[in-house]
């Protein structure tokens, strides 16, 4: 039995580009890791063929495929080994909230497949190649604690981001489809700019701005409270907004429209 532990992501800034020729947009963020996780259990024995069996304190496969059993078979595919996996996950990563807890699900698959299998596919391939499952799967197979993620996501660079910061997610009651947010941002002429590097520089708003912000009408109420929150930000294309402080900071205002989650770390 493999056991795993699947981390969710902040994005701290999100630049997204225009349209590309094959449908996806180019992107430049830094995404970083944080201690809100899903738990994974595997079993895996060689087999003729590939077969994938998932449960888990969740629905799955309700419809569609979901991105673990997409990832299983990228890896066989790739790889040319045949298995049979059976997967119990244990979930807490919110879906739909650009915390990427289905990437990083299926990113734990792959690289739990390649390590069994003595690793037939070199890292670098794996991660660059992995973007075929989903835009984040690259960042949580590279392992990176942080990184600069650019291209349509399978270009991985390890950078330093906020260890240690305090992150407090605020997930709203109706949530975003991201397909639905990159149509509606392509509407919308956004500056050309690119995001700095974090080595000892803290992130603010000006300099680490995300663009899907653009589609959201209603300003995030503690955006402007600098003195207490150097910087609040939406992860990903949303819908969860979050805060990164020094230390887990006592919630004051009535958040009635979110859900609060709170003591999180960037690992």
């Amino acid at each position: 039995m493999v056991h795993v532990e699947a981390n969710a992501k902040i994005n701290i800034g999100l630049i997204v580009g225009d349209k590309r020729s094959d449908g996806y947009h180019d992107l430049e963020t830094i995404m970083a890791r944080i201690s809100l996780s899903d738990y994974i259990d595997m079993e895996i024995h060689e087999s003729e063929s590939t077969s994938v069996k998932i449960m888990g304190n969740d629905s799955y496969l309700a419809e569609g495929m979901d991105l673990m059993e997409k990832g299983a078979l990228f890896f066989s595919s790739l790889s040319g080994h045949d298995f049979s996996l059976s997967i119990w996950i244990d979930k807490h990563i919110p879906a739909g909230a650009g915390l990427g807890g289905g990437s990083s699900d299926a990113a734990s698959v792959i690289t739990a497949l390649n390590a069994y299998f003595d690793n037939p596919i070199e890292h670098d391939e794996l991660t660059r190649f992995s973007v075929d499952v989903g835009s984040d799967v690259p960042f949580f197979v590279s392992g990176f604690r942080g990184a600069l993620v650019t291209g349509k996501g399978e270009c991985v660079r390890e950078c330093a981001v906020p260890h240690g910061s305090a992150v407090t997610l605020f997930l709203p009651r109706s949530r975003m489809e991201t397909s639905g947010a990159y149509k509606a941002l392509d509407a919308i002429r956004r500056p050309q700019r690119h995001l700095p590097l974090l080595d000892g520089v803290s992130p603010t708003r000006r300099t680490h701005p995300n663009d899907f912000e653009h589609l959201y009408n209603v300003k995030f109420p503690l955006c402007d409270r600098k003195d207490d929150y150097p910087y609040v930000s939406l992860t990903g294309s949303g819908s969860a907004w979050y805060m990164l402080s020094s230390t887990p900071s006592e919630m004051v205002e009535n958040f009635t429209d979110y859900d609060i989650l709170s003591q999180y770390f960037v690992i």
